[in-house]
Parts: C-alpha cells; sequence; structure tokens
C-alpha cells in the first residue's frame, strides 16, 4: 500500500503502535486542516509520523538548518514548534499544538 499515493512508500500499520508507545510523540496541526504525530528516535536517527490513519518511518538526512527527515519521497522538515510535510500530492505547514 502506498503513503500519500506514493509508490513504494510502506504503511507501517503493525508497527505503529509497538513504536509510538515506546517513543512519545508531538502533536502538530497542520495548515491543511489535519493532525499529525512525530514519534522521534535517536538511534537511528528517525521518526514515525502518523498522519490521517497511515504511519511512515523517515530517516534522518542532511539540513543546514532544522532537523530534515526522508525517504526520498516524503520529506518531514522541523525547525523550533513549526515543520513542513512534503509529500507527492500533499504540502503542508504544520505547528506544535
Amino acid at each position: 500500500m502506498a503513503v500519500f499515493g506514493v509508490p513504494g512508500a510502506v504503511l507501517l500499520a503493525g508497527l505503529a503502535p509497538a513504536f509510538a508507545q515506546d517513543h512519545a510523540g508531538v502533536i502538530y496541526r497542520c495548515d491543511d486542516g489535519t493532525t499529525l504525530t512525530a514519534s522521534f528516535v535517536k538511534s537511528p536517527n528517525e521518526v514515525l509520523i502518523t498522519t490521517g490513519g497511515r504511519s511512515f518511518r523517515l530517516p534522518q538526512g542532511l539540513s543546514g538548518s532544522g532537523a530534515r527527515y526522508t525517504d526520498g519521497s516524503v520529506v518531514f522538515w522541523i525547525k523550533g514548534d513549526n515543520a513542513q510535510l512534503e509529500a507527492p500530492g500533499r504540502s503542508t505547514s504544520c505547528h506544535v499544538r
């Protein structure tokens, strides 16, 4: 199943609950009216994003400022209390609730 219609993106439905329980999530309210939960892991450096009933894991990428997580198709970029989620067919700014 594709996430946000992205071929090759893997739905992590079975992984999401255990992962989220082990690592507290940060809740964001997005400008497109959705809510997003980001659960961060330090080793390896990655984030589990849950939004719209879908979950996906993104490894940390290079960033000149803030923290950037991407799998090459989906990008989650945070700086302070603000974030940007970019995926094919979707781009929205999000803010910590």
